[in-house]
């Protein structure tokens, strides 16, 4: 049987160290906002995203099935052309994603 003290002691060390790993990043937020690292990361950033969920969502696509991956291949060709004339990756992602749920649950 655990302690009162024993679980509440638990519970302050996970609470400190949320609080602190959640704070840490305003402390440390002017020297990383002078790196040349991290504003070519801030600028690729968004496309690496794009690439990381394409890949995540056509590794399993069964193209020899009804309805052969349509809905997800049509989502994505729409999203990538979203982004490419818009360059902005909110729009496009959700864009993709509203665009897949409709012909999912609608049109399939």
């Amino acid at each position: 049987m655990v302690s009162d003290t024993h679980a509440f002691t638990v519970v302050a060390v996970i609470s400190v160290v949320t609080i602190a790993l959640r704070v840490a990043p305003f402390f440390v937020l002017g020297k990383l906002s002078q790196s040349g690292y991290m504003r070519y990361i801030g600028e690729k950033m968004p496309t690496g995203v794009m690439v990381l969920l394409v890949a995540y969502t056509i590794k399993d696509l069964d193209v020899s099935v009804y309805p052969y991956g349509l809905p997800t291949l049509v989502s994505l060709c729409v999203a990538a052309v979203m982004y490419w004339k818009t360059d902005n990756s909110l729009l496009s992602i959700g864009g993709g994603v509203a665009l897949y749920m409709t012909l999912v649950n609608v049109v399939v």
